[in-house]
């Protein structure tokens, strides 16, 4: 289907192309990539289809859209955004899901991400890349603290698993436990020559 008509440009004036990304972003972390369907999403926005067909051709070029989003990394330009030392880098990453107000939205939509790749070769590429990124460029930041490129590769692993099961699991409701137990996880994963470092 071809572009909209004046017709509809008032309501897809309301609704920007991003504006349609983000909901397809929230749908997908909610209820996974098997419901982001047109319709749903425009009800979901309170707006016909055809505000949609004024910003998409069609459905692939929505999650293409969703997809790009996604590998563009938001974890990583924060962290650079954040400034700082590599070790001052090290400990914003490990504090972005503590410090986020909504903890469990990044687990369901890293959840939502990996069935969806199990399904569609294309985003299983993307996930791999992803993730191929994220490992490089955090070890890259361990070994700016003087660790060897081994123990350097192990403590990115060990920073992303953390994060990502801060994301997932739901063990307690106590915030002072949780707080304390990140303290001593974001310790053990720092080391000592990171403490050191960002102090």
């Amino acid at each position: 289907m071809g572009r909209k008509s004046q017709g509809d440009g008032a309501t897809s004036a309301r609704l920007t192309r991003e504006d349609w990304v983000q909901a397809a972003y929230r749908t997908l972390s909610d209820s996974g990539s098997r419901s982001l369907n047109v319709e749903a999403l425009a009800k979901h926005l309170g707006v016909t289809k055809g505000s949609f067909y004024w910003h998409f051709k069609d459905r692939a070029e929505l999650l293409g859209a969703v997809l790009d989003r996604w590998h563009v990394q938001l974890v990583i330009s924060r962290a650079e955004a954040s400034g700082g030392s590599a070790a001052d880098r090290i400990r914003y990453m490990l504090d972005i899901v503590v410090n986020s107000r909504r903890p469990g939205r990044g687990g369901a939509l890293e959840l939502a991400m990996r069935s969806w790749a199990r399904r569609d070769p294309r985003v299983a590429e993307v996930v791999e890349s992803v993730d191929q990124r994220r490992l490089d460029y955090t070890a890259g930041l361990f070994r700016e603290c003087g660790y060897s490129d081994e123990e350097a590769e192990a403590r990115a692993m060990l920073l992303f698993s953390y994060i990502f099961s801060q994301g997932i699991l739901s063990f307690t409701n106590d915030h002072v436990l949780k707080q304390r137990l990140h303290g001593l996880c974001r310790t053990l994963i720092e080391g000592e020559i990171v403490a050191a470092a960002a102090e």
